[in-house]
């Protein structure tokens, strides 16, 4: 069956899609297909990063073949959605959806879909893109624009709006005001949609290259209070000071809201959750130790783990565009930064109970007990000693201070 090629001047400054720079596997797929009488695309996001030459993670197919014929075809094959007509072909390149046509043709298909750049195919028959609704322009101008009208894409699915604001995010495209007036429209229509897939889409946006791009998109729709109340206005700016660490990232957009109830609403670990309320309990960081006082430090340091620079990072991006009060807290941050290198460089910084010149056995051995919670109190009455004075961090030391303990806590 033949397609319409890219319309005229939809080129722009992206490469041709030729069939050697589909992967080998991924081409035996389309041809298995096409050899049974059944007409095959790649199609959405793969084709267009191919434009790209990005990295493509997943490549999808469009057939018209039926998921139960997909199912006869591949003996391999998984329905892992077969109520949407989605059948998973594993290949030596990646899992593959292939899904059958959404619409009598290809191109009732594409209509379908969201934004124009998503809206391309390459047909494996033919071996030539299909773009009816010029997306290959818009993705040589940097332009997310919707397919057709933008109100009804939305309101087929909402988590289109925040698919169009990762996206963004992703690529740092300019997005069409027809698509943020939609977004905004569908914004209460999040309420119905699966919490895990709309966590999934934040957390992408997040860590994207121009998460700044996207948050200010969700915040102008009115979503992201609808997803996290509390978040700051400057949310945006300090993302985009920040290098791609999700715990940062995450803990940059958390700020003022409560980061337990949001990561749990939107599905993600809990692990991330009680980091992050860990890691904002001591933001601003240098208001949470006083650089004079060594102990203090350390006991900073303890609390703080390996978020210590993360803590630092964060506070250096939120004070870039602070009018009030930037100068002190910059100099008060500098301060501690300071403070923490010279009590880094000591030598033995025995932060918690495996930092220890002791362990243990070594307890029980000297004190001829077995193990116990006696052992675990020693083991933290000696590290509490250390931090007070990281010298004392020998096994010589040590030992004289277990002596005093044991003895004191037998009276």
């Amino acid at each position: 069956m033949s397609h319409p090629a890219a319309p005229a001047g939809s080129e722009g400054a992206t490469p041709p899609l030729t069939r050697d720079r589909i992967p080998r596997p991924i081409q035996e797929l389309l041809g298995t297909l096409l050899g049974d009488g059944q007409d095959a695309a790649l199609v959405g996001g793969c084709v267009r990063d191919l434009l790209r030459g990005a990295r493509v993670r997943d490549f999808d197919v469009t057939s018209s073949a039926p998921p139960e014929r997909v199912l006869e075809i591949f003996p391999h094959a998984v329905p892992v959605g077969l109520r949407h007509g989605t059948v998973m072909v594993p290949t030596e390149a990646g899992p593959v959806d292939v899904t059958t046509w959404r619409g009598a043709s290809l191109e009732e298909d594409l209509g379908r879909r969201d934004l124009t750049v998503n809206a391309m195919a390459w047909d494996g028959n033919a071996g030539a893109l299909v773009d009816p609704f010029a997306g290959r322009r818009d993705l040589a101008g940097g332009r997310l624009r919707a397919v057709g009208d933008a109100a009804a894409r939305m309101a087929e699915d909402p988590l289109r709006a925040l698919r169009a604001a990762r996206l963004a995010a992703q690529l740092g495209f300019d997005v069409d005001s027809e698509v943020c007036d939609a977004m905004r429209d569908s914004a209460p229509a999040l309420d119905g949609v699966a919490r895990e897939r709309l966590g999934a889409e934040i957390d992408a946006l997040l860590v994207a290259p121009h998460p700044g791009r996207g948050i200010r998109l969700l915040q102008a729709a009115g979503i992201a209070d609808r997803l996290a109340a509390g978040t700051l206005p400057d949310a945006a700016d300090v993302l985009d000071r920040l290098p791609a660490d999700r715990v940062l990232r995450w803990a940059a957009w958390m700020r003022g809201a409560s980061p337990e109830s949001v990561l749990m609403r939107l599905r993600r670990p809990r692990v991330l959750a009680t980091r992050l309320v860990r890691l904002l309990a001591l933001h601003p960081i240098e208001e949470a130790a006083r650089p004079e006082r060594g102990v203090d430090v350390r006991r900073l340091l303890r609390r703080a783990g390996d978020d210590f620079d993360r803590l630092v990072q964060l506070r250096r991006a939120e004070l870039i565009g602070c009018e009030s009060g930037g100068e002190d807290a910059t100099a008060r941050l500098a301060a501690l930064e300071r403070a923490v290198a010279h009590a880094r460089s000591e030598g033995s910084l025995a932060l918690r109970r495996h930092d220890l010149a002791l362990d243990g056995r070594d307890v029980m051995e000297h004190l001829g007990c077995r193990p116990g919670r006696a052992v675990g109190r020693a083991l933290d009455f000696l590290t509490e000693r250390v931090l007070q004075e990281p010298a004392c961090n020998t096994r010589d030391r040590l030992l004289v201070l277990l002596d005093a303990w044991w003895a004191e806590t037998r009276r």
